[in-house]
């Protein structure tokens, strides 16, 4: 079933939602005279079927670009002439062992960090508290405006569960500061994704074209949710590029992403970050 557009839904012009209905993407691939859309899917294993698909069909296998949300942005990041390296999740989960205590430090100037973290066996878990930290990445993707909301939200909730929510936020922005305090490099690839939006808005597109420069369409595909960093992204293409999206969900949690869509995208200055609550209500941008 194709999401339909209408002028009162809350959705940029240039935004198109799509609750499967893959198959508006092969008809665009029969009148392609040059591959002017990039297919864009976290899950590799969904451009592989589409790829497929294009081969069964036999229609241009040429038809599209793919990508993933990473390599798109990286390119933008090196027409922008910033450094494309990020710490892998090895690497981090090294660096939360040092900052538990529970592996030497770097330096000396690297002790344990005095990180408040949720109370039970598992708060000193190297992979727990960075499934934290990377879970409160994609729901708010340390914007001040979805900070601040979580906030609000768990301040109304019943106890305990309005300290659990608010706990885990917090551990989740001390363990992203840390993590910034101990290397120079962005701290995941969701940063990249970061810095790659905040580059297309400061230079209002230009980053985007000479990374991209005949892309017309970018197409997200095969998506069961939408975190705030590809939302961000997003946002970020459609107030500063002439390019079109269209975003294909899936069916299961389709059309309760199609209705939320316009919340998500109601933040001003998307890729802005904020580590604390005084940043979040002052609007101060955490250096990365």
């Amino acid at each position: 079933m194709e999401g339909t557009r209408t002028r009162d839904d809350g959705l940029p012009d240039r935004l198109t939602l799509h609750v499967g209905d893959e198959e508006r993407l092969f008809e665009r691939a029969r009148t392609r005279s040059h591959p002017n859309e990039l297919v864009v899917s976290p899950v590799e294993l969904h451009q592989r079927n589409v790829q497929r698909r294009l081969r069964e069909a036999r229609l241009p296998a040429d038809a599209f670009r793919f990508a993933d949300p990473v390599e798109i942005c990286l390119r933008v990041l090196e027409a922008a002439g910033r450094p494309t390296a990020a710490v892998d999740r090895v690497d981090r989960l090294a660096l939360i062992r040092s900052m538990l205590g529970d592996e030497p430090a770097d330096s000396p100037d690297d002790p344990p960090a005095n990180l408040s973290l949720p109370t039970g066996p598992s708060s000193r878990d190297p992979q727990r508290v960075e499934q934290i930290r990377t879970e409160a990445e994609a729901i708010t993707n340390f914007h001040p405006e979805r900070i601040a909301a979580w906030r609000k939200t768990a301040g109304e909730v019943d106890d305990p569960i309005d300290d659990e929510s608010r706990g885990l936020l917090d551990a989740a922005l001390a363990v992203e500061r840390e993590l910034r305090d101990r290397t120079a490099k962005p701290v995941s690839e969701t940063a990249l994704l970061r810095r790659a939006t905040r580059s297309i808005a400061a230079t209002n597109g230009a980053a985007w074209a000479e990374a991209h420069p005949n892309a017309e369409r970018l197409t997200l595909l095969g998506l069961s949710s939408l975190s705030a960093p590809h939302t961000d992204l997003v946002n970020a293409l459609l107030t500063a590029t002439p390019v079109e999206v269209h975003v294909h969900f899936r069916a299961g949690t389709g059309e309760y992403l199609r209705r939320r869509v316009p919340d998500l995208l109601a933040v001003d200055d998307p890729g802005t970050v904020a580590l604390s609550e005084a940043e979040a209500l002052s609007g101060t941008e955490a250096s990365e």
